[in-house]
């Protein structure tokens, strides 16, 4: 795949787009996690707890902790509490000072849109009469497979089902979930086949899906940032970066609009934070982080 980040699409988005960031406040409840952090300075959490199934699809084998994270070198700053829930996607919406989840669709206690004490760390369902996110279930899981979650500056909440292994002539699924409901629309045939990805605001709302690296048939490997159209999930543009390596289930900096991720490996402990500098195309690899990392996302503050 060529690199099409000069493509004139994608130069009228940037030029369309409102030069000015929006600036979310923090809630209370959230100072005694931030209270020793300079005024603005953007806050990582994280859950850990991955589904870790024996089964696709089956009972997830752990539950998730929040914990804090140092951005600049992946080390723990402290662990908060026990969720209660299996995360697979987090992400802090600014226009309500509320941190939501998704859950895994192998979760024993539920699987749906949760928010997240972030003082506490413990989970709650949104609406807990809603399971699935109202979707009817996939028989290949035993329901929607939603993960990755994303919000935008004006508190839309949207996320993405793998099709995976996809059917023949099928490709990934992009939602859009209600906050109010935890009901999820489905846009399903995006034209785009990803895995282990990470699916995020950047700056001014540009949605970003960043895909895990893909062998080509010459065996060279690329890694592929697909910029999407926030109102269905289709692509509207993309680029390569380099060097390949998986960043899933990660959140752009809201201060430096570089994109973190975690590279991890299933049924392992180990996992590392990764960033993501779209603007260059480039891919560092900050360092070994929690045991056991599986989604992060950031929290701008300020305090009161």
């Amino acid at each position: 795949m060529k690199p099409l980040c000069k493509s004139a699409l994608f130069t009228a988005i940037l030029a369309a787009v409102v030069l000015a960031a929006f600036v979310p406040q923090a809630s209370a409840q959230t100072l005694s996690v931030v209270q020793t952090l300079p005024a603005g300075q953007p806050v990582l959490l994280g859950t850990t707890g991955a589904c870790n199934n024996v089964t696709l699809g089956g009972p997830c084998t752990q539950t998730s902790t929040l914990v804090q994270i140092d951005p600049t070198n992946g080390q723990l700053v402290m662990t908060i509490g026990p969720v209660g829930f299996t995360v697979n996607g987090l992400s802090w919406d600014s226009t309500t000072d509320t941190l939501y989840a998704t859950t895994a669709v192998g979760d024993t206690h539920f699987h749906g849109l949760i928010t997240i004490n972030p003082t506490t760390g413990a989970g709650t369902p949104v609406n807990a009469t809603v399971v699935n996110f109202g979707l009817p279930p996939d028989p290949r899981f035993v329901g929607s497979p939603i993960h990755s979650l994303a919000i935008d500056s004006n508190g839309h909440l949207a996320a993405w089902y793998d099709e995976f292994p996809p059917p023949v002539g099928v490709t990934d699924t992009f939602v859009t979930i209600d906050k109010s409901t935890g009901i999820a629309t489905e846009f399903e045939n995006t034209g785009i086949n990803t895995n282990a990805n990470g699916l995020a605001f950047a700056k001014h709302d540009l949605l970003w899906n960043i895909d895990s690296p893909k062998t080509q048939p010459d065996g060279s490997m690329i890694q592929t940032a697909y910029l999407l159209d926030p109102s269905n999930g289709t692509m509207l543009d993309a680029r390569d970066i380099s060097p390949p390596i998986q960043a899933a289930l990660g959140d752009f900096d809201p201060v430096g609009n570089k994109y973190y991720g975690v590279n991890f490996v299933a049924f392992s402990p180990q996992a590392a934070l990764i960033v993501i500098d779209l603007k260059k195309g480039t891919v560092t690899a900050v360092g070994q982080t929690v045991d056991n990392l599986h989604v992060i996302a950031f929290v701008k503050h300020h305090l009161l």
